[in-house]
Order: C-alpha cells, then sequence, then structure tokens
C-alpha cells in the first residue's frame, strides 16, 4: 500500500462530471433544499434506500453525513494553524500473542518518536482487525496501546479496511468484490462441463519460430536463445541491459467481460530488475486502458524455471496489445518460454447474494438450475487460501448430475463473478454488502473497547480501493462509483457514531483527490471516482500522501482549488516522508508546498518499509518550516 505516490494522477477534466449527478442519483428518499450549496447528507441505509437526500442549488455538491435528518452539513471555517505541529509517525507491527519481538520492539518504537518529540501514531496492526475473532487475545495490542498512552500519544487505530480487506475476508471470502464474467461457454462432456476457449490461438509461444510474432519491438538485447530452454530447443533471451526496454509483444482478440489466463516459464541468472505484463487497449485514442496494469511478477535473481501465472479480466475490450518485459533496464539474465494464453473461467468465483451465477443456453437463453442440472459451482481454492486471492489455479470442475436436462455435446453459457487478484494482498471488499457493515459495526465495538477515547482518534481505511462498483449489488444502485464511495463514507461514520460517539476521524487523501487516484479507469473500478469528495463529513482530517502533487492536493483539501469544484475546508496532516535519504530535507520539501495553504495542522513519518532512521531529523525539518509556515497563512 501507498508504494506508488503520485500514481493516479490525472488532468482535472476527468473529474468534471462531479455531483450533480449525484444529487439526483436516490442516495435517500427524502429531500431537502438548501440555497448556500454545502451539499446532501446521507444517512446509514442503502444507497437507493433510507437516508436523508437534502440537494443544494448551486456550490459543491453532495456530502454523505452521519444521520438521516435530511439537514445540509455544515462546515466550519479552517483555524488558525496550532502554534506547534502535530507530529504523527507510522507504526507498523503485528501484536499477537506469543510473538518473540513484542511488546518490546513496539515500546522502543515508541520511545524513539516521543524523543523525537512525535505526539501520535497511525497504528499499521492486522491484529486490529482480528478483534472480533473467536478466541483472538488482545491482551499484547492493549499492552502496547497503554504503554503509548501514558507516554502521552494519541493512537490512531485503523477501521473500515475497504481499500485492503483480506482480514476482514478470513470470515468470509465472498465478501470481496467481484468482477462480472459474462457469457463464458462450456459443452457438456460425459458428467462434468468442459470450458470452450474462445481464444484464437497465439503463435510461436515456445519460440521454436525463431523471431515470429513477439519481437516487433525489435528491442536489443532481447532475442532467440537456442542452447537454453524449458521444452523444444528454444527460449527468449532478456540479456543484461542497463536502461533500454526490452519487450515481448502480440495483439490479442478478446470477448468482452471474459476471464483468461497468461502464464510462462521463467529461468535466471544473476537477474536484478522488474518483469512486469500489461495487456494495453488503445482503441480509443484519448485514453489508453491497461487491463492488467503493470502485474509484477515476484522472479528470483538466481531460478531453474519457474512458472508463473496470472488471470485478467477483458472488461469492454475487444482488442489489447499483451507485452511481456522488464522496462528501464536490468542486470543479469532472464530466459522465458512456453508461454500459455487461454479463456479460464469460475477462478475465484464468489458466492453471495451480490455475485449471482445465471447458467443458460446461449442460444434460446433457456435457464438452468444449480444442484439440479449443474452441480453446486464453488471453487474450493476460495475457501482454502482463507481470505488471501492467489492469482491463478486449475479452475473447478463442474459435475453434470444424473437427471440433468443438459444433453451430451450441449454448450451451455455461465454469467459470474469472480474476484480480481493480480494483488493478492490488496482485495476490496463489496461496499454494499450487509455482511460487510455488520462485520464493520462489529469491529468498531471491539476498537472502542480497547484504545482511550480521550486521546484517540479513528484512521479509516479508504486507500488505494482497487476495485469497486462492480458487483451485481453494487451495480445496482446507479451510482458512479465515486457516488458509491461517498455513500459508503457516510455510512462508516454513522458506523462509527454507534461505537464512538464524536470519535475524531482521519481518513487518507488518495481516493477524494483529483490529482491522485479519484479519477476515471482506477485499476479495475468501474466508471469514474469523481466526485468521492463529497462524502467528506465536516471535521474529518485528511492524511495527504500525494506527494508528488502536494502543491495541488493541499489547496484542494483546502477548499482552495481553481476549479472552485470542492468548496469545503478541511484539515491536513502531511503524511510524508516515504523512506527518503534524506528525513529533513524531505520535511522542507514538504513544508515548502504548504506554504499559503490554510488547514494543515502537522505531518506524519510515514514509512512502508520499517525505516525509522529519519525520524529525529524528519520531525526537526517540519518543526524549523513551522514558523514560516504559520506566517504564510492569512
Amino acid at each position: 500500500m501507498k508504494s506508488k505516490v503520485g500514481a493516479g494522477v490525472s488532468a482535472m477534466g476527468a473529474a468534471v462530471v462531479l455531483v450533480a449527478a449525484c444529487h439526483s442519483s436516490g442516495l435517500g428518499s427524502s429531500s431537502t433544499s438548501g440555497s448556500s450549496g454545502s451539499g446532501a447528507s446521507s444517512g446509514t441505509g442503502s444507497p437507493g434506500g433510507t437516508g436523508g437526500q437534502s440537494t443544494a442549488s448551486s456550490g459543491a455538491g453532495a456530502t454523505m453525513g452521519t444521520g438521516g435528518s435530511g439537514g445540509a452539513a455544515v462546515y466550519p471555517p479552517l483555524p488558525s494553524p496550532p502554534a506547534q505541529p502535530e507530529l504523527f509517525y507510522w507504526h507498523e507491527a503485528y501484536l499477537k500473542v506469543g510473538s518473540t519481538t513484542e511488546p518490546a520492539a513496539s515500546e522502543a518504537l515508541i520511545d524513539q518518536a516521543v524523543a523525537a518529540g512525535y505526539t501520535g501514531l497511525g497504528l499499521w496492526d492486522a491484529s486490529v482487525a482480528r478483534l472480533t475473532w473467536a478466541g483472538w487475545d488482545p491482551s499484547l495490542l492493549e499492552t502496547v496501546v497503554a504503554y503509548a498512552t501514558k507516554k502521552g500519544l494519541k493512537i490512531l487505530p485503523p477501521a473500515a479496511p475497504y481499500g485492503s480487506s483480506n482480514d476482514l475476508m478470513r470470515t468470509n471470502p465472498n465478501l470481496a468484490e467481484g468482477q462480472r464474467i459474462v457469457g463464458s461457454q462450456f459443452k457438456v462432456t460425459g458428467s462434468t462441463l468442459t470450458l470452450v476457449n474462445s481464444l484464437p490461438p497465439v503463435g510461436n509461444t515456445g519460440f521454436e519460430s525463431g523471431n515470429a510474432v513477439w519481437f516487433s519491438f525489435g528491442d536489443a538485447g532481447l532475442d532467440v536463445d537456442t542452447s537454453t530452454a524449458h521444452s523444444g530447443s528454444a527460449s527468449a533471451h532478456f540479456a543484461a541491459s542497463s536502461s533500454k526496454n526490452q519487450r515481448l509483444t502480440t495483439p490479442l482478440t478478446l470477448t468482452p467481460f471474459r476471464q483468461y489466463h497468461l502464464g510462462f516459464w521463467v529461468k535466471t541468472a544473476g537477474f536484478n530488475g522488474t518483469l512486469s505484463v500489461e495487456a494495453l487497449d488503445s482503441s480509443n485514442p484519448s485514453v489508453q486502458l491497461d487491463r492488467l496494469n503493470g502485474y509484477t511478477y515476484p522472479v528470483q535473481t538466481d531460478g531453474d524455471w519457474t512458472l508463473y501465472d496470472v488471470t485478467f479480466n477483458s472488461r469492454e475490450s475487444t482488442q489489447v496489445l499483451l507485452y511481456i518485459g522488464v522496462w528501464g533496464g536490468h542486470q543479469g539474465d532472464l530466459w522465458l518460454d512456453d508461454i500459455v494464453l487461454e479463456e479460464t473461467a469460475l477462478v475465484n468465483i464468489l458466492r453471495r447474494g451480490g455475485t449471482p451465477v445465471k447458467i443458460y443456453d446461449p442460444t434460446t437463453q433457456a435457464t438452468y438450475a444449480e444442484g439440479t442440472d449443474v452441480a453446486m459451482i464453488v471453487d474450493p481454492a476460495v475457501a482454502a487460501n482463507g481470505g488471501n486471492f492467489d492469482t491463478y489455479h486449475t479452475p473447478p470442475t463442474i459435475a453434470v448430475p444424473s437427471g440433468s436436462k443438459l444433453a451430451q455435446g450441449q454448450t451451455i453459457a455461465i454469467d459470474s463473478y469472480a474476484v480480481v487478484a493480480p494483488d493478492g494482498d490488496e482485495i476490496s471488499s463489496c461496499m454494499v454488502e450487509p455482511d460487510v457493515h455488520t462485520w464493520m459495526a462489529q469491529n468498531l465495538a471491539a476498537i472502542a473497547g480497547i484504545f482511550p477515547k480521550a486521546s484517540s482518534g479513528i484512521f479509516l481505511g479508504y486507500d488505494e480501493i482497487r476495485h469497486m462498483n462492480s458487483c451485481a449489488l453494487c451495480r445496482q444502485q446507479n451510482l458512479t462509483a465515486g457516488q458509491l464511495l461517498a455513500w459508503n463514507v457516510g455510512r462508516s461514520v454513522a458506523e462509527v457514531n454507534v461505537a464512538w460517539p464524536g470519535a475524531q476521524l482521519y481518513v487518507w487523501s488518495d481516493m477524494f483527490d483529483p490529482y491522485h487516484n479519484a479519477v476515471d479507469n482506477y485499476y479495475w473500478v468501474e466508471g469514474t471516482i469523481a466526485g468521492s469528495w463529497a462524502g467528506l463529513p465536516p471535521g474529518i482530517i485528511v492524511m495527504n500522501w500525494n506527494l508528488a502533487n502536494l502543491s495541488k492536493s493541499l489547496p484542494w483539501f483546502a477548499g482552495k482549488d481553481p476549479s472552485g469544484m470542492q468548496q469545503h475546508g478541511f484539515q491536513q496532516i502531511i503524511a510524508g516522508y516515504y523512506s527518503a535519504p534524506d528525513g529533513g530535507a524531505e520535511a522542507t520539501t514538504e513544508m515548502a508546498a504548504a506554504m499559503g495553504v490554510p488547514g494543515v495542522i502537522g505531518a506524519m513519518y510515514t514509512t512502508w518499509d520499517g525505516n525509522y532512521t529519519q525520524m529525529q531529523q524528519y520531525a526537526d525539518g517540519v518543526r524549523s518550516a513551522w514558523a514560516a509556515y504559520r506566517a504564510s497563512v492569512p
């Protein structure tokens, strides 16, 4: 998470869809009109259901609040900056009883932070999401919380983990968001169904025909090696290259909304680089769509022939250009052989009410029943992997029971929903599914029982949500992805208020920032995320990690963007550092971007690789710039 600073930057034009649509989207059943334009507030029901909606005649748009009164939310003016900055740090731990390093490691880190003048910590710990597990012992977590509290630190436990929901899905992996797969065809063969592969054959997948098919770019250092092979007598050889791209490529003709499997064998010798795949749809000249989103393989430095696999969904695409390659140069050698390209189906299939399965004759549209005409369709690997999802495995075999209405040789079609799993540790849950909200409420109640209310806040996990608004239940709401996310934030705020009334809320910036990830075509999200910012309630503090665009992002959340599309002012903490080599210099750069922007109240030392060596330097850099920042704000 947070691994690609600024990765989703797009032009503001993508966000102009804004929230005018929110006012007529069915986000609530009752409405009142406002004249000044602070927006609409929604209650806690379903997106099309029971919350109140207020429609503004002008201004920034819809805002999902926490109650169902129908009144417009009030956004107070931003206060003056505090005399001293709030200084948080990102505390990564796994506080499970039986740990050989805890609580000593966490207590030492807390001591280091306090000595450097930090005032709080954002906690990243899977144990918080596991508090409701049967038999889970929270005593180690309680020990560290008590220690941090005694040291005077504010603590922000994570909640609403929509960006990375794997721990939630350990209770039920079917709560994941699912991408629809439409019309996968199967032939009745004996007592089972056999998949009909609709993908036209791709040539020279074993490189026995030399440079045919795959070498159209003519990249230097990429050629056929007839002395090394996984099978046959040849393979593709990626020779050491200082800075050049080396890419195999071929066009593919796909069927929309089908699941595909790409596999190949790799051997390495002293390899130091990144092997990635892309499936680019350039049919629209104004936007390039990547159906694989640059999936990166965990290739060994020195390894014998190893099979690597991934699945992908074609979405709306019919033509893509497949790339397999190393971008930006590498050291050592890599060989690649025996490419497999085929249509697949039912890998990581989800089974819940919001991800229905339909079995039918593709010609007559006659439907067939699970359990009678076809055995129940499940993928055993979904349950076996306990909330995690691999990128590919052999699809489940589906039986045809005796007494089925299906005839031998008959072709049937199956519509289904499956997880998109190239990022197996960042799977998003469905935003509407009632069981998800039951889990959220129970987890929040458990959090409220452990963390001290007087010195803690709630850190909402809306970051890098790579998949939403795809399953049948979400699409039934007839909302854009941005509108759905805005509603969901309002639902989370209401759930927090039940468990912990008045809790101070914090949220990552990226999914509400049109200069970051609140854009069109973000990973596997269906529809624009523009307008998501309308869900941010008054008083929430934004943890802004858009370091590549702070000069635009900070004014956006301060309500000072030149577009006027987001007019509410939110207090912000710069979630900075990101393992920069010089913490002091990084703090100076970040604070320079904040000059003249109201509402910045501090900074957070944010590391995703456990590098705490620059904590003192980063804190000193923020503090040394603070007086100048205060003077710069009117």
